[in-house]
């Protein structure tokens, strides 16, 4: 940002907060009317609604509980969140305005406010927060994730993009208020780039003083956006600058799957987890980046065929049907396990988010199985959005999960949060960069 652009994201910072009402509740959201599909407004206005204020959202703080659970129909929050659930309800909540709701332009400032009196490591974010009367307070781990920092930096950009060319002076004030914090976050991004391997370590650990001991070395993972972003916001830092080969090295294996006599070609991530290959396309249009979608195509396809045999919704990480959390994953869909011979948890658990992010690549199928999710198991329907898992003998977990929430929501807004951030970084002179990065999303083994 130019020193310009410092002055005037420093004019309209003072019309932050106090420009905003203060006492707003947001206890019903809904989006524009071509963003529903067919037969399917009550069920996604359902699952819209669990970022009511007192249900999926923390009146007090004003960001998303990362879990509640339904016990004897109320809802029990737990009062922890990280940044990516932070990120996709911003996004969300800009659809919200974008759909005639003022309120919700109050709250994404508020949700701003919030941000920028959270404590941090370099401008980057802490992973997990708890919630403690009203604010934000790192845990004694002092985990600083790069994914979850790049996912809340694009969720950031694609408010941003939202509003680039609005002539609202309170909307200006949300784009130079965002602009202001990524920047800031600018020295966080370069400390975790190791030169010596070429790649972004996974964050940095502010309880040993180091890097976490891994690397984003993995396209088809959810992480694959920090060092895309990592190269972008530093460009501009001469010898400092983190390369696009952060972005490109990264490796991309497939498998061949036969079905029925045909062959698919689909790409494999780590656990065969869905939204570890899907996550990224809320915020970025992968469809016409990468030069093959097919791998995606293909991967989604597989997903569905398994899910079918087993009457489940598609595979991912998700809550357990007796409330724990694991890393449910298609065996054949699995680097780990096609490998490295790697065991994994039977894959007899779905979860709905998943076949909602299935949208993203075919529309008609994703809802169709949803309905169909939704006729064989009516009880997957809360009256506060849809519970997060369920095995193949119907039994389900009581938790509902922000991220998870937030990733079925977003699939059904993915192209307009997709047009927003492309806006944004074709403004700010990034999107042939990242058009050159994606041209490296081929596999490895072929």
């Amino acid at each position: 940002m130019n020193n310009k652009k410092y002055a005037f994201a420093t004019a309209l910072i003072g019309f932050s907060a106090s420009a905003f009402a203060n006492d707003i509740v947001l206890n019903e959201l809904t989006i524009r009317d071509h963003l529903y599909p067919d037969n399917f407004k009550s069920e996604l206005n359902n699952n819209l609604n669990f970022f009511r204020d007192g249900v999926g959202v923390d009146p007090v703080s004003k960001v998303p509980f990362d879990t509640v659970s339904i016990v004897d129909g109320e809802v029990v929050p737990f009062y922890y969140v990280n940044t990516t659930e932070i990120g996709l309800y911003l996004n969300i909540l800009v659809e919200v305005e974008k759909a005639g709701n003022a309120d919700a332009l109050t709250r994404i400032a508020e949700v701003l406010d919030v941000l920028e009196e959270t404590p941090t490591w370099k401008g980057l974010y802490f992973w997990p927060y708890d919630i403690v009367d009203g604010k934000l307070q790192p845990t004694i781990e002092g985990i600083v994730p790069a994914v979850d920092n790049a996912n809340l930096a694009f969720s950031l950009v694609g408010v941003a993009g939202a509003y680039l060319d609005s002539t609202s002076p309170e909307k200006q004030a949300i784009v130079a208020r965002i602009e202001t914090i990524l920047e800031g976050q600018i020295d966080g991004w370069i400390s975790i780039y190791d030169k010596n391997r070429g790649l972004l370590n996974a964050g940095w650990s502010t309880k040993d003083d180091a890097a976490l001991p891994y690397f984003i070395d993995r396209k088809a993972n959810e992480s694959r956006l920090a060092p895309l972003w990592a190269a972008l916001i530093t460009r501009d830092q001469g010898a400092n600058a983190i390369p696009t080969s952060a972005f490109d090295d990264m490796e991309l294996y497939t498998h061949s799957y036969t079905f029925n006599g045909k062959e698919y070609n689909p790409m494999l991530t780590w656990n065969g987890t869905y939204f570890q290959g899907m996550l990224p396309s809320i915020w970025m249009n992968e469809r016409e980046l990468m030069p093959d979608y097919s791998l995606v195509e293909d991967m989604t396809f597989a997903q569905m065929v398994y899910a079918a045999k087993h009457n489940i919704p598609l595979l991912s990480s998700s809550a357990t049907v007796d409330d724990g959390y694991s890393e449910f994953g298609v065996p054949y869909l699995s680097e780990s396990t096609v490998m490295f011979n790697n065991e994994m948890p039977p894959g007899d658990t779905g979860t709905p988010h998943a076949t909602a992010l299935s949208y993203i690549v075919s529309p008609e199928t994703s809802i169709q199985a949803l309905k169909a999710l939704k006729a064989y198991y009516p009880n997957i329907e809360s009256e506060f959005g849809w519970y997060d898992a369920v095995n193949t003998e119907g039994r389900m977990s009581t938790k509902i999960l922000s991220l998870d929430q937030g990733m079925f929501v977003g699939a059904f807004v993915a192209g307009e949060i997709n047009a927003d951030v492309q806006t944004y970084l074709e403004a700010r002179g990034y999107m042939d960069d990242v058009r050159d990065m994606y041209r490296s999303f081929v596999p490895n083994n072929q």
